[in-house]
C-alpha cells in the first residue's frame, strides 16, 4: 500500500500557466479578464463588448454555443428530450470540435434533465456557469450567455433571455464561486466544449449550452417559450404533501476536486491513483499515513420539514496494514450532529466499496451536519475512503 505523501510528491512538480491570446472579433478587441486571478474557466480567449456584463463575450465555438452557426437551423426546438447527466457524460467525445458547425446529434437536440445545482459563477465571457449534478458521482455544466453577447438572428435568443432572467430572479452571480445546493430542471441544447479543468466538467466535457430554460426546485410550471416554442411541465411535488424529492448534499461524488461545499482537512480529497474512487475520478480519503493523524470531511444540509423520508447513503472502502484481528488501532466515526450514527476500524477492512445507509428522517425541519473523523495510531496505515454520498429525501 502505497503511503499518501507520494501525491504531495507529484503535486509538487506541476505548474499551472494560463495565457490569453489577444483576438479581434469586428471592432473590439481582446478585453480584460473579469476576475484578477482567472481560474480554469477563464483559461480561455475573450473579447471586449462593452455591453455584456464582465465588459467581454466569449471567443471558442461561440457561434455554436450560442446559436448563430452554420448549422443553427437543424437544432429540434420542437421537441424535448427527456435525459440524464449520468447519460450525457455516457455520450462518446468527438475527435474534434468544429469552430461553426454542429456534432450531430448531441448539438442538435434539446435536453431535458433534472439535478442539484451545487455551485454557479458568473465567467469573463459574461457566461453564469453552472455546476450540475445528480448525486451518484456524475457532474457537467450548463451555461446562460449574455443576451448583450448573443449575435442578431439567434434562434437561442428567447431562451437565452428567459433563462437568464429566471437564474437573476433567484440568484446574483459574481466572478466567484457561490454554493447553492437545490434541486433544479434544466433545459437546453447539447453541446462539447474543450476539456480544460473547468470546475464540474464532465468526462466528455459535454454541457447544455445555451440553457433555454431553469426551473428551482420541484414546483409545477407551466406554459413559457423554450427557444420560440411553448415549453411544458417542468417539474412538480410529489403527493400533495409539500415534499420536493432531492439530493441535498452538495458535489457529491468530489468530482469539482476541491471540497466546497464541504468542509474537509487538508489533502482529503483526492484523485490519487494509489486508491480508486467508487465513480468518477475524485474521492474523499480519510487517513493512510502510518503515523498518528485526524482527518475530518463534513457538510451541513437542512432537512425539509415537510419531507417524511430522508436517507443518509455513502460508499466506504477501508484497507489496512494492521494485522490484528481484535484490536481497533484506527477509526473512522460517523455523525449527524453530536449523534454518532456508525464507527468503523482496521477491523472493517474489505476489498472494495460497500454502500452504507442511515436513516435521517427524524432531522425533518432541521439543519443537520454530517461529519466523518478518522482517527490514526502512530504505526501502521488505514486508509478510510469515502465516495459518491448522498441525502435523498421524499
Amino acid at each position: 500500500m502505497l503511503r499518501k505523501w507520494w501525491k504531495y510528491l507529484a503535486a509538487a512538480v506541476v505548474v499551472a500557466l494560463a495565457v490569453v491570446v489577444p483576438l479581434t472579433a469586428g471592432n473590439s478587441s481582446a478585453g480584460a479578464r473579469y476576475h484578477s486571478t482567472p481560474d480554469a474557466e477563464e483559461h480561455e480567449e475573450v473579447v471586449a463588448h462593452k455591453a455584456a456584463t464582465t465588459g467581454s463575450c466569449g471567443v471558442e465555438r461561440w457561434s455554436v454555443k450560442t446559436g448563430t452557426d452554420a448549422d443553427a437551423g437543424l437544432i429540434n426546438l420542437g421537441t424535448t428530450t427527456a435525459t440524464t447527466i449520468a447519460a450525457l457524460d455516457a455520450v462518446a467525445k468527438p475527435a474534434s470540435l468544429p469552430d461553426n458547425n454542429r456534432i450531430k446529434p448531441t448539438e442538435t437536440t434539446l435536453y431535458k434533465l433534472s439535478g442539484t445545482l451545487t455551485q454557479y459563477k458568473l465567467e469573463a465571457d459574461s457566461d453564469y456557469h453552472l455546476v450540475l449534478s445528480d448525486g451518484a458521482g456524475h457532474t457537467m455544466i450548463g451555461e446562460i450567455p449574455d443576451p448583450a453577447c448573443v449575435g442578431a438572428g439567434s434562434r437561442l435568443m428567447t431562451g437565452i433571455q428567459k433563462a437568464r432572467g429566471e437564474f437573476d430572479a433567484k440568484y446574483s452571480a459574481t466572478g466567484s464561486f457561490q454554493t447553492a445546493n437545490v434541486p433544479v430542471t434544466v433545459t437546453g441544447v447539447g453541446f462539447f466544449d474543450f476539456d480544460h479543468g473547468q470546475t464540474g466538467v464532465a468526462p466528455n466535457a459535454i454541457e447544455l449550452h445555451a440553457v433555454q430554460d431553469i426551473q428551482f426546485g420541484g414546483g409545477t410550471t407551466t406554459g413559457g417559450t423554450t427557444g420560440g416554442t411553448t415549453g411544458g411541465t417542468t417539474g412538480s411535488t410529489t403527493g400533495g404533501t409539500g415534499c420536493t424529492p432531492a439530493q441535498l448534499l452538495g458535489n457529491p461524488g468530489f468530482e469539482t476536486g476541491t471540497a466546497a461545499p464541504w468542509t474537509a482537512a487538508s489533502g482529503v480529497i483526492s484523485n490519487n491513483a494509489a486508491e480508486t474512487a467508487h465513480g468518477g475520478n475524485w474521492y474523499a480519503w480519510l487517513d493512510g499515513y502510518g503515523t498518528t493523524h485526524t482527518d475530518t470531511l463534513s457538510q451541513t444540509v437542512t432537512i425539509p420539514a415537510a419531507c417524511t423520508s430522508a436517507t443518509f447513503t455513502y460508499w466506504l472502502h477501508i484497507d489496512t496494514a494492521e494485522t490484528s484481528t481484535s484490536t481497533q488501532y484506527d477509526k473512522l466515526t460517523v455523525q449527524a450532529n453530536s449523534t454518532t450514527l456508525a464507527t468503523y476500524s482496521n477491523l472493517n477492512a474489505t476489498t472494495g466499496y460497500v454502500q452504507k445507509s442511515v436513516n435521517l428522517s427524524s432531522y425533518a425541519g432541521q439543519g443537520v451536519t454530517l461529519k466523518f473523523t478518522g482517527a490514526e495510531d502512530s504505526t501502521l496505515q488505514t486508509s478510510f475512503v469515502v465516495d459518491d454520498t448522498a441525502v435523498n429525501v421524499s
